[in-house]
């Protein structure tokens, strides 16, 4: 393979990404994501997003972005939650779980004690019939025709989705709360963004 083949090789893998992600409609409409906006924007307590492996690093970002709309959100290692960072959710919280085949192990000895505690789950996965599926509050269901990898094994494509559901219901809550510039300079002062807001002195 040339470099040229190389080339339309992975231009091939942004045209999956595309149609997949176009096709995420397909999977979600305006009612569950009327349920999502309205688990995430109405939580009381605090927002914990946790999975493993690709999904747990999605989890990281999803945290993290969720925050800087001013929802009150932390990554939970579900490692770390198995022994014993359960203990800091109330029944008042919110538990965001990612797993593509929604079975890993990891996750699923959470959920008796999230039950217990009386934690709404957001299951985002493509198996609705799975264990974190079936225990929880709300399932976003995804789904992907292919990954880019060639093996079509590595959550490559289908991550990109997960991510791509959660950047959007960030717009739509900045909308929704009237979230402005000055608010995001409160939450948001260090690098270039920050600096590009005091610049424009919001």
């Amino acid at each position: 393979m040339n470099a040229e083949d190389e080339f339309a090789l992975a231009c091939q893998g942004w045209q999956t990404y595309s149609q997949e992600l176009l096709a995420l409609r397909h999977n979600l409409d305006a009612d569950i994501w009327q349920q999502l906006l309205t688990l995430i924007t109405g939580c009381k307590g605090k927002i914990a997003v946790s999975g493993v492996g690709t999904s747990g690093i999605a989890a990281r970002k999803i945290a993290h972005m969720l925050a800087c709309v001013e929802q009150p959100a932390v990554y939970l290692s579900a490692t770390d939650a198995a022994h014993g960072d359960l203990g800091f959710m109330r029944s008042d919280d919110l538990m965001i779980l990612i797993s593509r085949g929604g079975n890993s192990e990891e996750l699923t000895r959470l959920l008796p004690a999230l039950k217990a505690r009386g934690v709404a789950i957001i299951s985002v996965t493509e198996n609705t019939d799975s264990a974190i599926a079936r225990a929880a509050t709300l399932v976003v269901k995804t789904h992907i025709e292919q990954e880019i990898d060639p093996l079509n094994m590595l959550a490559t494509t289908s991550i990109i989705l997960v991510l791509a559901v959660f950047d959007a219901l960030c717009g739509n809550i900045m909308l929704r709360n009237g979230f402005d510039q000055q608010r995001l300079l409160k939450v948001h002062p260090g690098g270039n963004v920050g600096k590009i807001l005091r610049e424009q002195d919001v």
